[in-house]
């Protein structure tokens, strides 16, 4: 109680601290995509990135990929504050930046309008791929894909940019998962 008025504060100061943008590779994918125009091209490097976090998982850190996982369910199951400050502190900054994408891809023709509102194009596509996430966590994945993990990856963007909206000639154009692949690697 030196610190903290009650135990509900200082854990509501662990999610908060828990959500800062301290993390090195979304810090590293901010830098990068600040240094990008808003394409359609730019949106599927976006998009491989935000897919491959959660199908992939991402590198090992403080906190082990899957618990990042549990934590979020687990906060979908109670009160949502936890997952409220990951979206707010984490993901919408990303979400924005995929809806500029978007905007820049229907104008040269690389995707067509949506009817959904501003943000929900990219919120879809980041639940898509936490679901997928989601149910490889138990040792027994809940659900069989019948597919490696990779070849998961590859059909969740694809699956995901032409629920956005981008073209097929577009998908052919951009999507180059090899490259996209190498170049998260390192």
């Amino acid at each position: 109680y030196k610190h903290f008025p009650s135990k509900e504060a200082l854990y509501l100061e662990i999610q908060n601290f828990c959500c800062q943008g301290n993390d090195p590779a979304s810090r590293k994918l901010a830098e990068r995509v600040t240094q990008l125009e808003p394409s359609a091209s730019t949106l599927v490097y976006l998009v491989y990135y935000l897919a491959r976090l959660q199908v992939l998982g991402k590198p090992s850190g403080a906190i082990a990929w899957d618990t990042w996982q549990r934590l979020m369910l687990n906060s979908l199951l109670e009160d949502g504050t936890f997952a409220r400050l990951m979206y707010r502190d984490r993901f919408e900054c990303f979400c924005a930046r995929i809806e500029a994408c978007l905007d820049a891809a229907v104008a040269t023709g690389d995707a067509v309008k949506s009817p959904l509102a501003p943000g929900n194009r990219a919120r879809f596509g980041h639940h898509l791929a936490a679901w997928l996430a989601a149910v490889h966590l138990p040792s027994k994945p809940a659900i069989n894909y019948k597919a490696t993990c990779e070849e998961l990856l590859f059909q969740a963007v694809w699956f995901i940019l032409r629920g956005m909206g981008v073209t097929d000639k577009a998908i052919e154009t951009y999507y180059n998962p090899r490259a996209l692949a190498l170049f998260f690697r390192s």
